[in-house]
């Protein structure tokens, strides 16, 4: 019967693809289980519940079930002299889940729930006497990722309920052909990183274009044409067939005398420092004024400080104003959304402002004219309600000083 069993799993081992079946996301890979077992006990026997543990070891099938082997042993004390009786089992089991499900909120966890069933083999030592018999268990559970800020290996906290029966005969208990009891376990499940390497989602393909728009809150991209290749799309170029080469206002209108490349309401021949960034105050002269921006697209996805190609577009822009007017001095001011704690998203925000000041640094602009602070979720541009108006409080502000 035991090799029987080995049989059954290494079968099911060999089945195995990739697949992401009773995992946590990007962790669909084999696993093993721990667990603390309580045994509800068939009522027909004489003694108490039981108390032991199981230990398993499980392989994705397909994308959502998996066969995994599962011992457990536990003791239960007698009620007729206080001894202890034993039993042990070993059950293959096939594994379905029903994909990970959860809430749009900082402390309600994600969970996945799965059934299970399968054939096995139990052991019982009652009052010394060894009875082995052929048995089936079934049930379910829920799997509930570990996540620790930014810790997450694909650990997972797992709660399952199984009725294990078996045909006794009536050895264990007279009269008894068959015996159910009930297995509740809580333990953890761990995914065998240092053997196999996680399979992970490969990223979205991008339409190739020469230019795009892109939808902040959707992340949609849209292609634009461009005929005469001057930079400015053809929906809002006012002056198409701009022969090549030619430098162009944000209206794809040749720069002179009247025109304002920078779009700040100082003509260029007077203009004392080109590109400022879009939206910022400017004097008479064309330079930005001491002030606060907040940039549109120099947004950030959720628990993430990483510049996304919009930002960093929106940056050079910034970078190019920094160097056109040298006394320009910088604070950058980290923000977060209220999801997640405190603590977690004050140390966000100062890694966002501090992943502005490094690309500006590496765009050619003094380390010492810029300065980083993290507010995290105390200074909420909009309400964080709502999925967009949480992406709008992930941003980054720029404070402009004007030094000596």
């Amino acid at each position: 019967m035991r090799k029987l069993v080995w049989g059954l799993f290494v079968a099911g081992a060999l089945w195995a693809q990739q697949a992401m079946a009773v995992n946590t996301d990007g962790y669909d890979i084999p696993y093993v289980t721990g667990s603390f077992v309580y045994q509800i006990s068939d009522g027909s026997r004489d003694s108490a519940n039981g108390l032991g543990f199981s230990l398993g070891a499980g392989w994705p099938l397909t994308q959502h079930s998996a066969v995994e082997l599962d011992y457990f042993g536990l003791q239960r004390k007698r009620n007729i002299d206080g001894n202890l009786d034993y039993q042990n089992g070993v059950f293959p089991n096939l594994v379905y889940d029903f994909g990970m499900f959860g809430f749009d909120q900082a402390f309600l966890p994600n969970f996945k729930p799965y059934v299970l069933v399968g054939p096995g083999y139990v052991d019982d030592d009652v009052r010394g006497t060894k009875h082995s018999h052929f048995g089936t268990d079934a049930g379910g559970g829920v799997l509930l990722p570990l996540h620790f800020g930014g810790w997450d290996w694909g650990w997972a906290v797992r709660a399952q309920a199984a009725v294990v029966g078996q045909l006794d005969h009536g050895e264990s208990v007279p009269g008894h052909t068959t015996l159910f009891d009930w297995n509740l376990t809580v333990g953890v499940q761990i995914p065998l990183t240092p053997l196999f390497k996680p399979h992970r989602a490969p990223p979205p393909v991008e339409t190739e274009c020469a230019l795009a728009v892109v939808d902040p809150n959707t992340g949609r991209k849209d292609c634009l044409q461009d005929s005469d290749g001057d930079g400015v799309p053809d929906n809002i170029d006012e002056c198409p067939g701009t022969p090549p080469g030619t430098k162009v206002d944000t209206k794809g209108c040749p720069i002179g005398n009247g025109q304002d490349s920078d779009g700040d309401g100082v003509t260029d021949d007077v203009d004392q420092c080109p590109n400022t960034p879009p939206g910022a105050k400017v004097d008479a002269k064309g330079c930005a004024i001491e002030q606060t921006l907040v940039l549109q697209y120099v947004n950030f996805a959720s628990s993430s400080a990483e510049l996304s190609a919009e930002a960093t577009k929106v940056i050079d822009v910034v970078a190019e104003g920094m160097k056109g007017q040298p006394n320009m001095e910088v604070e950058i001011d980290g923000n977060a959304d209220s999801s997640g704690a405190a603590a977690f998203n004050t140390a966000l925000s100062q890694k966002r402002a501090e992943a502005v000041r490094e690309y500006l640094v590496g765009k050619g602009i003094d380390a010492a004219r810029l300065s980083i602070r993290g507010f995290g979720e105390t200074k909420p541009l909009v309400s964080n309600n709502t999925p967009e108006g949480r992406m709008q409080n992930r941003r980054v502000e720029f404070k402009i000083i004007l030094g000596q």
